[in-house]
């Protein structure tokens, strides 16, 4: 995986180039007709003319046998012909110096792709099927292409909500659609073990695990090593974490000791020691973190066992450091207790909490994050992992895993941040879309915003895809005023407004979602303030009299935790008094399904909670344009200060725009 670095001027050139295509890639996504290529090629040139491959044949290796696999699946609409279109898949040397690198040359005679290896031809011809688009012609190009990063994850937690293996394997399929290859197998967590074993059955034990969270559901080992191949055909490599000595409630629960005593230890040495017999992997993640270490040796003597089982180890940072080499994994925002270790390698995770995004800024987030603080990766840093965790139960329909978070607009920004690299940082950006629209960041942002949207079209029928465009969307804003201040800018839309001596003006914001503050960046779109009222003004124009639906939003939930907020009661937007008007007329709420204190915050599943996993609101809208006014308040009872307001056509899980709509600032559309 890192042999691409073993030259470091070479790793200088290539951070350089990064650099210099990404400064570029805006300019060729541009060009009409041309493919949504997503991740983006480091370098593309495109030429004059197209071929068609709706007869084709195949000339490889056995060697490429994944490749070709793959090829024929995605051309399973055309035909297999001794006389069709050349489509060769071979192994040589090429210019780039990268294990995973390939070379794709398109022309009106066939197709060439050229690879060190069988992964590289595999992404070649990945990047084929997105050429293809759905069709079996192409356009001619040239492409030079390598990964940025050498380690391109995403975490699912089975632990606290279990998927089936056939569920992962159509995630997985995704996965390495967007040329990610690391898929990092949290198997275990407070709600139970998710492993087959033998040596101490209790642990798969229904009574073991909470009887909220499919309890005595696990994977075999058979089901294991078949997840583990099927992968490994695909590029990626199964990380697997057995959180240890924390995230173990199951541990108490099958046999009434904690793991960090002496029984507990030898248990777990039999446990990890049957999984390893079993299954054979590179790394193994212990997890480590937020727990209180009361055995000062438990770490390094479960470290030592699995070192001495051939694995390189993983540990969460902050969180738990054993003894010698291990690899880090940062996961909290800023501080020096999650810092890059200068002796040890490191995956990035840092801002990359998918159950904390929101739809529309968990995009935004990736494309203007710099994985490990760098442009690429090098051998100290491997790259990132973007990581899912829904604590809260989700219910009986594994689909609520997706449905009620952004999976797919965030992992495809992550495949572009790892992939293709060159991003900077840019923390004012994380949660906001600049107001400028020739702001550097808006115009990258909107390029791949554009290419997003073609994907969700034409590859994400069978998923949910939570995101239209909102590059488009303008606001003004005001505030935040204190609360209790007698400002009713409802009832009277004025240029400026004066309280307790302080004057407040209308700023430019852009966005779907607004962060008024944001709950952990400092990325926010008007001055910082614990609690208060802000305003938002913008127009929507429509070209007839129609009944639209509306993404309406406020303080939308993290669903790891509700954090003690109470749900809306009946009749209000949110439990601090948000409201909207859409031409002077009062938007009414859903009839929630759950008002108000739910029973359980931990084990009562979303239903309706957050705007894009419920009916869209319908709202009448006039030709010509419509007024839209936002009240979001925030008080201490709240955790999140934002508001959604886009309108959305909805269909089951799949989403499109509203055709013909526009967005101003202003009455007139200016």
């Amino acid at each position: 995986m890192l042999a691409c670095f073993r030259n470091m001027d070479f790793l200088f050139r290539r951070i350089c180039l990064v650099v210099l295509i990404s400064m570029s890639m805006p300019a060729w996504n541009a060009l009409a007709g041309v493919p949504a290529l997503i991740p983006a090629p480091q370098s593309v040139e495109w030429t004059s003319g197209e071929l068609s491959c709706s007869h084709y044949q195949i000339i490889a290796s056995q060697q490429a046998d994944a490749a070709v696999g793959e090829l024929r699946h995605i051309l399973a609409g055309a035909e297999e012909s001794s006389s069709g279109t050349k489509l060769t898949l071979q192994l040589g040397t090429i210019s780039v110096t990268n294990d995973e690198a390939y070379t794709l040359d398109a022309k009106a005679d066939g197709v060439l792709i050229t690879a060190q290896t069988p992964i590289g031809l595999f992404y070649g011809v990945e990047t084929l099927r997105q050429l293809l688009a759905n069709t079996t012609s192409l356009p001619c190009c040239h492409i030079v292409d390598w990964p940025a990063f050498p380690w391109r994850g995403f975490m699912h937690d089975v632990g606290r909500n279990f998927q089936d293996i056939a569920l992962l394997k159509r995630f997985v399929d995704v996965m390495a659609q967007y040329k990610m290859n690391i898929f990092h197998f949290h198997l275990t967590d407070n709600p139970g073990w998710r492993i087959q074993c033998l040596v101490h059955p209790e642990l798969n034990a229904p009574q073991s695990y909470l009887p909220t969270r499919a309890p005595g559901k696990f994977y075999t080992y058979q089901e294991l090593n078949d997840f583990i191949q099927y992968c490994a055909q695909r590029g990626i490599t199964v990380v697997p974490e057995i959180d240890m000595p924390g995230h173990s409630d199951y541990f108490k629960r099958a046999f009434g000791v904690d793991m960090q005593s002496e029984q507990g230890q030898k248990i777990l040495t039999d446990c990890v020691n049957e999984f390893l017999d079993h299954v054979h992997v590179k790394y193994f993640h212990m997890g480590s973190d937020e727990v209180r270490l009361q055995n000062p040796a438990f770490m390094d003597r479960m470290a030592d066992l699995i070192r001495a089982r051939g694995c390189e180890l993983m540990v969460w940072r902050p969180g738990h450091l054993p003894q010698g080499r291990v690899i880090t994994q940062l996961w909290s925002a800023g501080g020096a207790q999650n810092a890059v270790l200068p002796e040890d390698p490191a995956v990035d995770s840092r801002n990359d909490y998918l159950n904390a995004m929101d739809p529309f800024d968990g995009p935004l987030r990736m494309l203007n994050l710099a994985t490990d603080g760098q442009a690429a990766g090098d051998s100290h840093a491997f790259g990132g992992t973007l990581c899912l965790w829904p604590d809260i139960n989700v219910g009986s329909d594994q689909m609520n895993i997706y449905r009620q978070n952004p999976v797919f607009p965030a992992l495809l920004a992550a495949s572009e941040n790892y992939w293709h690299g060159g991003m900077v940082n840019r923390p004012e950006d994380w949660t906001r879309l600049p107001a400028d629209t020739n702001n550097a960041a808006f115009v990258q942002y909107a390029a791949f915003e554009s290419r997003m949207i073609a994907h969700r079209d034409l590859y994400f029928h069978d998923w949910p895809f939570p995101y239209v465009k909102q590059t488009g969307v303008a606001w003004k804003i005001i505030g935040p005023f204190p609360l209790g201040t007698n400002v009713a800018v409802e009832s009277k839309l004025r240029d400026s407004y004066q309280v307790d001596g302080e004057n407040y003006t209308w700023s430019e914001a852009r966005g779907a979602t607004v962060f008024v503050n944001h709950f952990w960046y400092g990325a926010s779109a008007l001055p910082v303030a614990k609690e208060g009222v802000a305003y938002a003004l913008g127009y929507v124009w429509s070209p007839r009299e129609q009944t639209a639906g509306f993404w309406i939003g406020f303080n939308d939930p993290i669903r790891s935790s509700r954090r003690g907020v109470p749900n809306p009661k009946l009749g209000e937007w949110s439990n601090v008094g948000s409201q909207i008007w859409v031409n002077d007329h009062e938007v009414a709420p859903p009839q929630w399904h759950q008002p108000g204190v739910v029973k359980s915050e931990s084990e009562t599943p979303f239903v309706d909670e957050g705007y894009y996993f419920r009916p869209p609101t319908q709202v009448p809208l006039k030709m010509g344009w419509n007024k839209i006014l936002i009240k979001a308040p925030k008080t201490n009872r709240s955790f999140k200060w934002s508001f959604t307001c886009v309108p959305v056509s909805v269909d089951g899980d799949r989403v499109h725009e509203i055709a013909g709509l526009r967005y101003a600032t202003q009455p007139d559309g200016k």
